[in-house]
């Protein structure tokens, strides 16, 4: 598993989509979980069609889309697929994704991600509150009812025809501010009770965690 501590989600989905913008089989990007369009710029600089889709309507240009169904109708077939945040908030989490991949077109890409379970944050907050950092009963009013494990995951998209091409961890842990205070010190110690986390398990590097994926061309899932 890959880790890019100097980037966000976000640049790491605009990393990977450039990677294949001269591959992919058509230039519709559908953007599950569109929210408020913060990725359209991204798909707009490299000339391609953006096709939002969310839950809730929160702008004009987005098509509702419950992932327990399949894709709305008239809709476009997309050679990407950008689906980051979203997977947590599903109940059954396979099944949005085999939506998803029955969606895309043949040869197609997707960047998903996910807060990382696995993460240092996470490790120190089960240690000492029994909870993972952000899978605790006070996030459930934000719909996080599924813990994306990485090798749960995996499962649920190569289950469905989608072959992983990369497993990443997004961000690192950083060390607190120096200042003269107790609350400094505090921050200090566990600072390095994460850093011991991640020097036994570097998969806990980063808070997110990320897939690249492609639809495999010769499924026969479908």
């Amino acid at each position: 598993m890959k880790n890019y501590s100097n980037l966000d989600r976000g640049n790491w989905a605009a990393l990977k989509l450039s990677s294949v913008v001269d591959l992919l089989p058509n230039r519709v990007v559908s953007d599950i979980g569109s929210g408020w369009g913060w990725f359209r710029p991204i798909v707009e600089k490299f000339n391609l069609e953006w096709q939002p889709f969310d839950f809730v309507k929160k702008i004009e240009e987005s098509t509702i889309w419950d992932l327990n169904h399949k894709a709305p109708e008239n809709v476009k077939t997309p050679g990407f697929v950008v689906f980051m945040e979203v997977l947590e908030h599903l109940s059954n989490p396979e099944l949005g994704i085999r939506n998803i991949a029955e969606h895309m077109e043949t040869g197609g890409y997707m960047v998903l991600t996910t807060p990382n379970p696995l993460s240092a944050e996470s490790k120190f907050t089960y240690l000492f509150k029994n909870n993972l950092y952000a899978f605790q009963p006070k996030h459930l009013r934000e719909h996080h009812v599924y813990v994306p494990l990485s090798h749960v995951v995996r499962f649920h998209l190569e289950n469905n025809g989608l072959e992983v091409l990369e497993s990443a961890t997004i961000g690192d842990v950083i060390a607190p501010n120096l200042a003269f205070t107790s609350q400094y010190f505090k921050d200090l110690v566990r600072y390095l009770f994460l850093k011991l986390f991640v020097a036994f398990h570097p998969e806990s590097k980063g808070h997110t965690q990320g897939f690249f994926v492609v639809k495999k061309l010769n499924s026969d899932v479908f």
